[in-house]
């Protein structure tokens, strides 16, 4: 009984001592979009006043994001994610709670965290499609530096078994940290295409983006945008042309939504692509896009679509402004008589259901609304970057595939602007598909709402993965 005693004693102490730092894991829940997301901050202790920390989404199933800094002073701990522009202040109070604000973008959200174990943190689910071995392919780890040394990757490369020589893709994810498996909500989208492509005899080269798994941070990743990722992929591109296993007269890209534009910029510059395929890639532009999306965002909560379409007109006004404004001083020049002119040619129904009021819409500030975006370098770049200014210049193979419910980036204007962009610049060599019923992941949805992602089974529609699938062995015999 003694020793009972002493050792329940002792695992007290331990458990006293360790609340008082605030190394662990921390689990909170923040209202996004109207959704509920957990998020989760791994921190570590690396020295007497020292920490390193990750960052998890477990509902949208992302994982060991890294955290740019961690620290603490007195009772205030500070969680900065460069990564995704993202920090967290709160204070600390001493023992288990954490209550602070949480920023990300345009988001500033109240958040309190308590102390958990692993146990308490949710679990990936695990879907149908998800690869599970032993594999009938080749799959390698691997890892390799740019050509400065400045940023290290890590990736996997699948290859079908044999001694030959094949042709390879590198899968270009969308935007936000993900990591080689385009993992979300439960899905590895990318590794599941992976796995298709590869057990039809293409290789496959997945990897993490910048922050995520074994890829590093960098330098100023705050100040990056889709242009300095896309030297990422063509360091990517030159470790695919030292493997033996590979033919480099078929090598090709798979760009994914913010990847659809970046794969255009590759193929441009590069004359080793010999095929792209676009998934999903927002070629109207990033202005047209965020003001679409926008857009969604009102009609999902009720507003009609008069009310809408104004708002969305105004937006790409605003957007339109970006480029010609050196800052945002310039921009409130600039904005003011195009909003003063819209407001004076709409009804006071639609001024009404936007909640128009002197210098405000939606009941935010209208200068504060867009100056968050403009102060976004990865923004800026996404909103002012005109897609057509590379993919005009690609010459090789282009299949571009949208799905019809894809409620992120709009199916018949990004394959029309892909059809007329091309053949106006005499590129014969392309292929546009509209698939019926799919979203922006290419599942078969209902809505294509961003919320029904989890709730469907099906990572990808075997139909659209069947198509890429056929397109790259037409083009790479």
């Amino acid at each position: 009984m003694k020793k009972l005693f002493i050792a329940g004693f002792m695992l007290l102490f331990i458990n006293q001592i360790s609340a008082q730092d605030i190394a662990g894991s921390w689990l909170g829940l923040i209202n996004a979009g109207g959704a509920n997301l957990h998020l989760v901050f791994n921190i570590k202790k690396t020295s007497d006043t020292g920490y390193t920390s990750t960052f998890d989404s477990p509902d949208q199933k992302a994982f060991g994001i890294i955290c740019s800094k961690t620290y603490k002073i007195k009772d205030t701990v500070v969680i900065e994610m460069a990564v995704i522009n993202g920090l967290y202040k709160t204070l600390w109070d001493g023992k288990d709670r954490l209550t602070g604000i949480y920023k990300q973008g345009l988001a500033h959200l109240p958040l309190e965290m308590k102390r958990v174990n692993a146990a308490d943190i949710a679990k990936d689910p695990v879907r149908s499609q998800t690869p599970k071995p032993p594999f009938n392919y080749v799959s390698e780890e691997v890892e390799y530096d740019n050509a400065d040394k400045s940023l290290h990757y890590g990736a996997t490369f699948t290859r079908p078994n044999g001694d030959g020589k094949y042709p390879a893709v590198i899968i270009i994810s969308g935007s936000g940290t993900q990591d080689r498996d385009g993992t979300i909500m439960g899905h590895k989208l990318y590794w599941v295409l992976a796995d298709y492509l590869t057990k039809n005899g293409i290789a496959v080269f997945r990897v993490d983006d910048r922050g995520a798994g074994k890829s590093s941070l960098g330098k100023d990743i705050n100040s990056a945008t889709s242009a300095d990722f896309s030297y990422d992929i063509e360091a990517s591109l030159n470790y695919l042309k030292t493997r033996t296993d590979v033919d480099k007269k078929h090598l090709g890209l798979i760009g994914h939504s913010e990847g659809g534009i970046i794969a255009p910029m590759v193929a441009a510059r590069s004359k080793d692509v010999s095929f792209v395929v676009l998934w999903a890639g927002p070629i109207v532009g990033g202005g047209r896009t965020i003001a679409g999306q926008l857009g969604y965002s009102l009609k999902k909560s009720g507003i009609d679509s008069i009310a809408v379409g104004a708002f969305i007109n105004l937006s790409r006004e605003i957007f339109d402004l970006f480029s010609s404004a050196a800052n945002t001083d310039v921009l409130h020049q600039k904005i003011t008589p195009v909003f003063d002119s819209w407001k004076k040619g709409q009804p006071e129904t639609t001024l009404d259901a936007l909640a128009v009021h002197d210098r405000s819409i939606i009941g935010q500030d209208l200068f504060t609304f867009y100056d968050r975006l403009y102060e976004m370098p990865w923004m800026r770049f996404f909103i002012i970057y005109d897609p057509e200014k590379d993919l005009s210049k690609v010459s090789c193979s282009v299949l571009a595939v949208n799905g019809a419910k894809d409620m992120q980036v709009d199916a018949k204007s990004n394959l029309e602007a892909i059809k007329e962009i091309l053949t106006k610049s005499g590129n014969k060599h392309f292929e546009v598909r509209e698939l019926p019923g799919m979203n922006h992941l290419l599942q078969t949805a209902e809505t294509g709402d961003v919320s029904e992602y989890e709730k469907i089974d099906q990572t990808i529609s075997p139909v659209a993965m069947n198509i890429i699938c056929s397109w790259i062995k037409l083009h790479t015999k």
